[in-house]
């Protein structure tokens, strides 16, 4: 086969250089008058949903699959705040807490502080050692991990995994404080949505209500949120989730009842916990 595509290459590309040229001669263009577009992509996947060609969630794994090329690694993490970790600092005992409560198979290992992070450390090797009484030496089995930017798109954080000792990566910002982990399964979740054993109590990330107005929680991605209610998010921007949103256009952590109107919607702050903003109603603005 070889042989045979070397010895017709030169009359396949006399066959393509002629078919231009009598293109060209005849005024017919080759090219397309301009490159397709996200959006172009996107049209069309509504319409072969529409006509039946293609499936709901399949259309769904595609917007999530296009979402991920545009999305940091800040829009992927697991938060700092929502990471179970184990520190050096700690006694036997209170290590031993952690591994019965966590539902991680992998758990970060810092050395007195958060943002002095070790490593990884395999929950499993640390509970067959207990069972075996054997001390637990949780230096000795923790594993190194990627470090990488809060600031990196969240496919190259792919690639990163995929050559990682573990599927596990450690965010930090620049000033070298530790921001969340990143995981193969946030990957996942990123386009195809979470599983409902790993929702926080059963919980969607939004629920339309009878008054057309959306119940959307905080830590929802704000590009899943821009497709959900048909809004044109700024491709420069300084936050990824609905949180951030309404926290980058108040200047300060909200109350519940305040709110933002941005793009035709009035995102109203409905349950803090703590200083996370919980819930956020969206309701269109009427023109």
């Amino acid at each position: 086969m070889t042989a045979i595509s070397r010895f017709a290459a030169p009359a396949v590309w006399l066959l393509d250089s002629s078919t231009k040229l009598v293109f060209r001669v005849m005024g017919v263009k080759t090219e397309p008058e301009a490159p397709v577009t996200e959006q172009d992509i996107k049209t069309l996947v509504a319409e072969a949903e529409t006509a039946g060609v293609i499936e709901t969630d399949e259309r769904n794994m595609i917007a999530g699959v296009l979402r991920l090329g545009d999305r940091a690694v800040k829009g992927v993490m697991t938060p700092r705040t929502d990471v179970d970790w184990i520190d050096l600092a700690d006694s036997e005992g209170e290590i031993q807490t952690v591994l019965i409560e966590t539902p991680h198979t992998r758990l970060p290992v810092c050395d007195g502080h958060p943002d002095n992070v070790l490593g990884v450390v395999q929950s499993r090797e640390l509970l067959a050692a207990l069972l075996r009484k054997e001390p637990l030496n949780v230096r000795s089995r923790t594993r190194r991990a990627p470090v990488i930017p809060d600031t990196i798109d969240a496919l190259t954080v792919l690639n990163t995994l995929r050559e990682a000792e573990v599927p596990m990566a450690l965010v930090h910002d620049e000033y070298g404080h530790f921001e969340g982990i990143v995981t193969p399964a946030d990957i996942l979740d990123a386009i195809a949505g979470a599983f409902r054993s790993d929702a926080i109590a059963d919980q969607p990330e939004a629920m339309q209500r009878q008054d057309g107005s959306w119940l959307l929680a905080g830590s929802m991605p704000a590009d899943e949120m821009a497709d959900l209610l048909g809004i044109a998010l700024p491709e420069s921007r300084d936050y990824e989730t609905v949180a951030g949103l309404v926290i980058g256009d108040l200047h300060h952590l909200p109350e519940s009842g305040e709110y933002v109107d941005k793009f035709g919607w009035r995102f109203e702050v409905v349950d803090m916990d703590g200083r996370r903003v919980d819930k956020v109603l969206a309701t269109r603005v009427p023109v």
